[in-house]
């Protein structure tokens, strides 16, 4: 079997195992838990709560997106479509899977290329970091074009290609690569993990040239996990829950970072999104509760479920006293238990607004 086709089947594996095994982290949380908001003042509707944003010049009903998933199969494409529709329709940016395997076969191109149903999306395209070393600009150029992306998300999973069976370990050069690609490409750049969070020391190798980086923490799906469900080699197991928790994460990147901070990872609940914008995320972004709604009710389902997250965001901002994200980014924040531990241990950097209560 030749690599394009070894790398179709591994996404049709990845699908089936997210929505069929436990893939969750079994000890670790997002540490969103130790973080505590002090309310505003005043008397709010929640349908006076604005969420709007604007993103490298498009206009976002919201700061919640869809983090990137799947492509490269057949049934990836449903997902991707479906996903699509809903995301414009909810008016939030949606991002696909790695995009390598439409690079080594141009005839799955179709199933990464939604804006043909969703013309409005803000859409981010998708590589791993590793593959840089293997494509020149030119050809993540084409990439990108290929599915009109307004956007590259550059993936970084050290910890999953570790247990991959297939895994490519070789990340050396690799950061050098990305600020390259970023100065050369036409359209803005973020680096992302896939549920192992970023460190600020990472974070710190990263310049002005790279538009943003999503954390993807730990605390939600281990993608570790996922490669573990097709590894033989039990012994790794241990690595299960390796990663740094999202909240901390989220702290760390900031620490060092001066671009936009993106929070995803374990992120369930509007709580779980009102308190990582509190903590200074610039955008949110759910994964599996997404394409579980999907996969059960297509389009409309995914839908219901985005809109009604909206909805819920703008409820718990209200109840605390918040008619913006603006104002929630200045709210009084409380940081406890192990998350205040460690960020002090770890000597972050952070605003004058964050308090952090030792127990």
């Amino acid at each position: 079997m030749d690599e394009a086709s070894l790398t179709e089947n591994r996404k049709m594996e990845h699908i089936n195992i997210v929505l069929e095994k436990d893939t969750q982290y079994k000890e670790k949380t997002t540490f969103l838990e130790y973080v505590k908001i002090l309310p505003n003042s005043g008397s709010i509707k929640s349908d006076e709560v604005e969420l709007g944003m604007n993103l490298i010049g498009k206009e976002l009903s919201s700061p919640l997106f869809v983090s990137g998933m799947t492509g490269g199969h057949s049934v990836a494409f449903g997902i991707n479509k479906n996903i699509a529709i809903a995301a414009e329709k909810a008016g939030i940016p949606m991002g696909v899977g790695s995009q390598r395997a439409m690079v080594e076969n141009k005839q799955l191109v179709y199933s990464y290329d939604v804006k043909k149903y969703a013309p409005n999306l803000f859409l981010i395209g998708n590589i791993g970091s590793t593959k840089l070393l293997s494509y020149n600009d030119s050809r993540i150029q084409e990439m990108v074009n290929d599915i009109s992306a307004d956007m590259l998300a550059i993936h970084t999973n050290p910890g999953q290609e570790s247990v991959q069976p297939e895994g490519d370990l070789d990340f050396r050069n690799t950061k050098d690569r990305i600020v390259e690609l970023a100065s050369h490409l036409d359209k803005p750049v973020i680096v992302k993990e896939v549920g192992n969070g970023i460190s600020k020391e990472v974070a710190a190798q990263l310049d002005e040239k790279v538009f943003g980086i999503d954390v993807q923490g730990a605390g939600g799906t281990t993608w570790i996990g996922v490669e573990l469900f097709r590894n033989k080699d039990k012994s790794l197991g241990s690595f299960w829950d390796w990663g740094i928790p999202t909240a901390l994460s989220v702290l760390e990147v900031k620490s060092s970072f001066s671009g936009s901070v993106w929070a995803s990872g374990g992120i369930r609940t509007a709580s779980d999104i009102v308190k990582a914008l509190a903590l200074g995320a610039d955008l949110c972004g759910m994964a599996k509760p997404v394409i579980m709604a999907e996969r059960k009710n297509g389009a409309e389902g995914a839908y219901v479920f985005l809109s009604g997250m909206i909805n819920k965001i703008k409820e718990e901002m209200a109840d605390m006293g918040f008619g913006s994200v603006a104002e929630l980014r200045n709210a009084k924040v409380e940081i406890t238990g192990t998350l205040a531990k460690l960020a002090s241990q770890r000597k972050l950097k952070m605003d004058k607004r964050i308090g952090v209560k030792q127990v």
